[in-house]
């Protein structure tokens, strides 16, 4: 090693000089500037479809707001109609159901009027099977 090597290794002063030799402040001010001008843009650029997003959303709410306005009323006078009307389908439903009980229970109480209207001699309401085509027909 030299002297002039040992020197400056060995000397912090002389180092920190060396080093900001090395450094250029009019490009790095530069390239300050373009960052700053870069970023710059990129917020505007934010900041614009932030504007448009804002300005989309109020005409939608105010798309919203018409349509409610025009059909809330209507709706308020037909929801209590609408609520008669199901729970009369489901009182319907229940008296359906009703009426199918009672033809089951009623079931065998037919097929003994029936049996007694045979030893009477009334005829059953039982339809008759049409005739075929084999069997003789009178004109």
């Amino acid at each position: 090693m030299t002297e002039s090597e040992k020197s400056a290794s060995t000397n912090p002063l002389e180092q920190l000089l060396t080093l900001l030799g090395t450094v250029d402040p009019i490009d790095l001010a530069g390239k300050a500037v373009d960052a700053t001008r870069k970023t710059t843009e990129s917020l505007l650029t934010i900041l614009e479809n932030l504007a448009s997003t804002v300005d989309n959303l109020n005409k939608t709410s105010t798309r919203i707001n018409t349509m409610l306005d025009e059909i809330e009323e209507p709706l308020r006078r037909i929801m209590p109609q609408v609520g008669t009307a199901m729970n009369a389908m489901a009182s319907m439903g229940e008296v359906a159901a009703q009426l199918g009980d009672l033809s089951k229970r009623l079931g065998p109480l037919t097929t003994l009027a029936e049996n007694a209207g045979g030893l009477f001699g009334f005829k059953t309401s039982k339809p008759t099977p049409p005739p075929t085509s084999s069997s003789p027909q009178t004109e």
